[in-house]
């Protein structure tokens, strides 16, 4: 398991438009023979998606584990009082929504999705197999980059909370983003009792605040 590392002082710039539609070009061209585009969703896509989904399904990634392991400095934190952020870590498993990407919107979803996902390179595209009650899929799924200077590694429950219960950003604060992501993940009939658990401790953490 890798371990935790520091954030960076400043974010990431972001990709040029060149870099980012040489970046969905390439992810396209090495996409599975089945024609219809599914997206993996294990975060905030869940509860805040920026495409109409054609179609959507409760799926199990069974290759990678969902864990606040990226920086956040500008959407919920900032270069002082940096926050967290989900992403897709090799090993455990994840479940999740699965969208199927409309054909007549294909091309403006996305470029929308790679404006928000790929804003900076944070993470991989990779195609990776997931597992629905109506047969297997293949899903575009976004894995943290482990070479990124974002990317935060593993850290303690404890020390996790500690960030996301102090950190906001120009989305909003962390705690929110962790909350939305923990009531939408229960409303789809999947909850999920490690990001509960965090939330748990972050909301402790502000009890004790106003105690104090």
């Amino acid at each position: 398991m890798p371990e935790p590392l520091s954030a960076p002082r400043q974010p990431v710039p972001p990709l040029s438009d060149a870099a980012r539609a040489e970046s969905l070009r390439e992810t396209l061209a090495a996409a599975p023979s089945q024609s219809d585009i599914w997206v993996f969703a294990y975060g905030s896509l869940i509860w805040d998606p920026c495409f109409a989904a054609a179609d959507r399904r409760g799926v199990t990634l069974p290759t990678h584990r969902r864990a606040f392991n990226v920086w956040s400095l500008l959407a919920r934190g900032t270069p002082d009082r940096p926050g967290l952020g989900l992403g897709l870590e090799p090993g455990g498993t994840c479940t999740g929504i699965a969208y199927r990407l409309s054909d007549a919107q294909l091309h403006d979803d996305l470029t929308a999705l790679w404006a928000r996902e790929m804003h900076n390179g944070l993470y991989v595209p990779e195609w990776l197999p997931v597992t629905a009650p109506e047969g297997p899929i293949i899903a575009l799924c976004f894995v943290a980059d482990q070479t990124h200077a974002q990317y935060a590694g593993a850290l303690p429950d404890d020390d996790a909370a500690a960030v996301i219960a102090s950190a906001e950003g120009k989305f909003g604060s962390c705690r929110d983003y962790l909350a939305s992501t923990v009531h939408a993940l229960a409303a789809e009939g999947f909850p999920d009792a490690h990001l509960q658990s965090i939330l748990e401790r972050v909301d402790a953490l502000d009890i004790a605040k106003n105690d104090a």
